[in-house]
């Protein structure tokens, strides 16, 4: 059977817009967790563009987050009516997301949180910057959290996805194929819902959380918008976030997300297949 697409257009004004694409992509998203509610977790981290050193503070509550960043030599940054989402991915594995409502323009904090290793991973999205205030901005920290194994490793990027397909449903009708391959770039592909037929190749992160576990992010340079996804491929589950400005309706895309993975066989690296002249 092949599925029927609308003839494909770089013109991203023929796309369809944000908000519609987006809409629909929490039906299989996993449940909300708890599991925080009544901890407040300080971590010790840097920022990884610029080295600085900033202490992060989440405090839990059933309904809100409050949360303080204090950055070396400059003013700490704090909120205290933060409602938030958290997911449990694995047993001590949290994916962490909520909007800074006191920030003077749209910004988000996503990360991966492990309170088993005592190490976080995440970062600062932003819009509505300067130069060009539609594409969506990260700044991404690490760090330990404090009380725990303060010498287990950070996560660190990873290689493990290259040259790797993986097909992604997002609900019953929203489908992506993602194509890992390099350090730094990926493609993706909608095969399903509002953007069927439509793809292309953008920036992105890879960092290794554990075993067959990774957080997975891209910036898109099309539409400006941020994603950010906590991959977990022996369960075959993902969760994470699409953050953007629609530049059609000018609204704010804001959302968390979840899907089923489907893994391709992975191709050979280029040195295993690397063309060349016959053997003699």
């Amino acid at each position: 059977m092949t599925t029927s697409a609308p003839t494909f257009s770089w013109d991203k004004d023929q796309w369809a817009s944000l908000t519609e694409m987006a809409d629909g992509f929490d039906e299989y998203r996993p449940a909300y967790s708890k599991a925080l509610s009544g901890h407040t977790l300080v971590v010790d981290a840097s920022f990884d563009d610029t080295s600085e050193a900033v202490v992060i503070a989440h405090a839990f509550s059933d309904d809100v987050l409050a949360w303080t960043f204090a950055v070396d030599g400059a003013a700490t940054e704090s909120g205290e009516d933060e409602t938030y989402e958290l997911f449990e991915m694995q047993p001590g594995l949290f994916y962490l997301h909520y909007r800074r409502a006191s920030a003077n323009h749209p910004t988000i904090v996503s990360a991966a949180i492990d309170t088993t290793a005592g190490v976080i991973t995440g970062a600062i999205g932003e819009l509505g910057l300067g130069p060009n205030p539609h594409l969506a901005r990260q700044r991404w920290f690490r760090g330990r959290i404090r009380g725990t194994h303060a010498s287990s490793r950070l996560h660190e990027p990873t290689d493990e996805l290259l040259g790797r397909r993986i097909r992604y449903a997002y609900s019953s009708d929203d489908i992506y194929d993602h194509v890992y391959l390099n350090n730094s770039l990926f493609t993706w592909l909608c095969l399903g819902g509002a953007e069927i037929g439509v793809g292309d190749t953008d920036a992105c992160t890879y960092w290794k959380l554990r075993e067959n576990t990774y957080l997975f992010s891209w910036l898109e340079k099309n539409v400006g918008v941020e994603g950010m996804v906590l991959i977990d491929l022996t369960a075959h589950r993902t969760v994470g976030i699409q953050f953007g400005l629609d530049q059609q309706s000018g609204d704010l895309v804001n959302i968390t997300m979840g899907s089923y993975a489907h893994e391709f066989p992975r191709a050979a690296g280029v040195d295993l297949v690397r063309p060349g002249p016959p053997s003699a």
